[in-house]
């Protein structure tokens, strides 16, 4: 029988890597929010069957994987044996406590792990209808802590639950975008040559605002008619990753040579108040085409 929850265990990272560099952060793709107090990580995937999920978007019965290169921060002893717990609760949109396991490393309580056996680390969970309780959507908590210490990194997961037979969005074959400024950009089933980002105060449509502006050149892989058809959606954080709701538009320019498919993509977020006072923001960017195999996703910490 399907269980609510899998027991962690170490293996092998396969596939992309995502930087997780700054304290407080958002992963492309899931939204997945991550808050390293002491303990943090080289890289996260969520993954399906071993591919990358694309979305935030989960089956029943089935098992995902969020995978942990590196795992830093916890307490050795003098035999190299680290104590590492993980806690796992499954919250409604109105904070209720679906399910909660306390410990899922519970087995490796009193006999740690061998410092090498911990570089890359797996938390498999699953989630039944009946956890839901018909809720459509909620949150995914898990806290990996340290048992010798107070250092612990947060994550939280929003998740939405797919309907009966809708194909969930999974992939082994996502890039990174070239960036020179740290953003973080993931692309499936397109190319592109390199992002460019920075922050442009000029806009005229709505003059107080600023803007986050993202230019991604060279895709190919779809058309300007193709861009154009795909849906696009953006979020903006706090330096907490509180949600901040922008009734501002986003505005775009696509254009590229209409022989070889070649699209050059600008992209203007509208992000703070462009005489507000200066403050860390994360924004995030989705593009996704009509049959939603081809994704692009950017998080930018401006």
């Amino acid at each position: 029988m399907f269980k609510s929850f899998f027991l962690l265990s170490a293996i092998s990272i396969f596939g992309m890597n995502q930087c997780i560099a700054q304290n407080n952060g958002i992963l492309p793709l899931t939204g997945l929010r991550y808050f390293k107090e002491g303990v943090w990580a080289k890289s996260m995937d969520v993954k399906i069957d071993g591919a990358l999920l694309l979305s935030n978007k989960l089956p029943l019965n089935k098992e995902i994987e969020i995978a942990l290169q590196e795992p830093a921060g916890f307490s050795e002893d003098k035999n190299k044996t680290v104590f590492a717990a993980a806690e796992l609760i499954i919250v409604s949109p109105k904070g209720e406590i679906l399910s909660k396991n306390p410990n899922i490393f519970l087995k490796n309580e009193t006999s740690g792990f061998a410092a090498k056996d911990i570089k890359s680390l797996s938390i498999k969970f699953g989630i039944t209808a009946d956890v839901m309780k018909n809720n459509p959507n909620g949150i995914v908590k898990i806290r990996l802590y340290d048992l010798k210490s107070k250092s612990q990194l947060r994550l939280e997961f929003p998740i939405n639950i797919a309907r009966p037979g809708e194909t969930i969005q999974v992939s082994r074959t996502t890039k990174t975008i070239k960036s020179t400024d740290g953003s973080l950009g993931i692309i499936n089933g397109l190319t592109a040559k390199n992002m460019l980002v920075m922050v442009d105060t000029s806009i005229k449509v709505s003059p107080k605002m600023a803007y986050t502006s993202l230019d991604i050149a060279n895709i190919e892989g779809s058309s300007i008619a193709g861009i154009f058809q795909g849906k696009e959606i953006f979020w903006v954080y706090d330096n907490n990753l509180n949600e901040i709701k922008i009734t501002d538009i986003l505005l775009k320019q696509v254009k590229g040579a209409m022989e070889n498919n070649n699209v050059d993509y600008t992209l203007k977020i509208p992000y703070r108040l462009k005489n507000g006072p200066v403050k860390a923001y994360t924004v995030r960017f989705r593009w996704e085409s009509p049959d939603k195999k081809q994704v692009i996703d950017v998080v930018v910490n401006i």
